[in-house]
């Protein structure tokens, strides 16, 4: 049976050096400011931090590159989603 493979989250120097920092000191001591522009917290148990959220972060700064990272989703009508399901599921409305 095939075993998942999860990717594994990045530690503060990989995130450091990924963004350009010598170390990872240099990058904590920017932490605040990151945070502050939406940057993903490091999991509290681990310190580590999760690789997609660092890469959506980066891409979420170009948003004219990356438009469906910044556009929300239209909320639906819940009366008619449900209709559409009961059709789906038994044929009537």
């Amino acid at each position: 049976m095939p075993r998942a493979r999860l990717i594994a989250d990045l530690t503060p120097a990989e995130v450091a050096a990924a963004l350009g920092y010598d170390s990872a000191r240099a990058f904590n001591e920017r932490m605040a400011d990151y945070l502050k522009r939406g940057f993903p917290a490091a999991d509290p148990m681990t310190g580590r931090f999760d690789p997609e959220a660092v890469e959506r972060w980066r891409r979420s700064r170009a948003p004219h590159l990356f438009p469906e990272l910044t556009i929300a989703p239209a909320a639906r009508n819940a009366a008619t989603l449900a209709a559409e399901r009961r059709q789906r599921k038994w044929g009537t409305a």
